[in-house]
């Protein structure tokens, strides 16, 4: 069975949030950046586990604003949402707070368009990164 996930693209002052990560690998560290989000538990929907995530992981109150998509790779399926930043403010919190060390490291960062591109997150983050600002844009017009 598949692990499933939701994840929130949230932004901030035009800046996404995201988790930046280095995590040890062998002999090795692994660098790359998360959007908040995690497994569904129980029966929540996949839109309450977006929720509960980033408030967890990033200390965010929001609200679904959209769904993005998904991707489906080996062990889990990933389901993406544009969420509405409500208030808070940015800083690490939950297991991701707890398990911080320098072999498995995360910070809460915000990011604008041209860092965006210079960075790494592991499959379709980007694409729905770019996909969640052009709504925001066509939505403001």
């Amino acid at each position: 069975m598949k692990r499933v996930v939701s994840r929130g693209i949230i932004f901030i002052d035009d800046k996404v949030v995201l988790l930046k990560r280095i995590r040890k690998d062998g002999h090795n560290y692994l660098h790359y950046y998360a959007i908040p989000g995690g497994g569904v538990e129980g029966n929540e929907s996949l839109e309450e586990a977006c929720i509960r995530e980033i408030e967890e992981e990033v200390s965010l109150k929001v609200s679904i604003h959209s769904y993005l998509g998904m991707e489906e790779y080996d062990t889990g399926i990933c389901h993406y949402f544009q969420v509405n930043y409500l208030g808070g403010t940015p800083i690490l919190g939950g297991e991701e707070k707890e398990r911080n060390n320098p072999d498995n490291y995360y910070e809460v960062v915000l990011l604008n368009d041209k860092e965006i591109d210079n960075i790494y997150i592991y499959g379709k983050g980007i694409e729905m990164i770019k996909k969640a600002k052009m709504q925001t844009f066509e939505n403001n017009l």
